[in-house]
């Protein structure tokens, strides 16, 4: 058991005692798929089970079963919060594309690292499970169907086999990143902008 989570359990253990199980609503269902992310990321898809959800989440057992009924379901939440939250990042760029997609390598290696590796664990897990490989599926095509959009608003169009091919290295950049960077010197922002516009150009 990780520090803190002994604390969280036993607190989560107390509220179910006294029967103070939480009203259902999406604040606490966010909560709990940051939770699952936190734990898929530092754990593997392994270690994802929802009283290990529960503890880190600091909700009562028996919380998050309330929400995901099943490990497939939990899953499911973990990918759908994680979509959420990198199509809003995505959505509103303020610089250039080419820049604002170094940003976000950037970030997925620093402030959102955990959200990006939960995601490769979920990628490796889906070749198990064929429904949530669907689900990654309709994610990965909505994502390229986003950057399209993006680079059109900045007066650039790309095909969908270029927006395709662009995914890809980004999501290459991003594995390389995230499990071998000094192998290819990813280090600071700088190192971001500098890779990325040697892949895409100066757009």
């Amino acid at each position: 058991m990780w520090p803190g989570q002994a604390t969280r359990a036993m607190a989560s253990n107390r509220l179910l005692d006294t029967g103070a199980v939480p009203p259902f609503n999406e604040a606490r269902r966010d909560r709990l798929a940051d939770a699952a992310i936190e734990i898929l990321a530092r754990d593997g898809a392994k270690g994802l089970t929802h009283r290990a959800v529960d503890a880190e989440a600091g909700e009562p057992v028996g919380t998050t079963s309330r929400y995901f009924r099943s490990r497939d379901a939990l899953m499911h939440g973990a990918a759908d919060r994680a979509r959420a939250l990198h199509f809003s990042d995505l959505g509103r760029p303020a610089k250039s594309p080419a820049d604002h997609l170094a940003d976000m390598v950037h970030s997925a290696l620093t402030q959102n690292r955990s959200r990006h590796l939960a995601m490769l664990e979920l990628f490796l897990e889906s070749n198990r499970r064929p429904g949530l490989r669907a689900a990654l599926a309709e994610t990965r095509a909505a994502q390229i169907q986003l950057i399209r959009r993006m680079h059109k608003a900045a007066g650039i169009n790309l095909t969908t086999h270029q927006a395709t091919t662009l995914v890809a290295t980004i999501t290459g950049l991003v594995f390389m990143g995230l499990t071998t960077p000094d192998a290819i010197g990813l280090r600071s922002a700088d190192d971001a902008r500098r890779m990325v516009r040697g892949m895409i150009g100066p757009c």
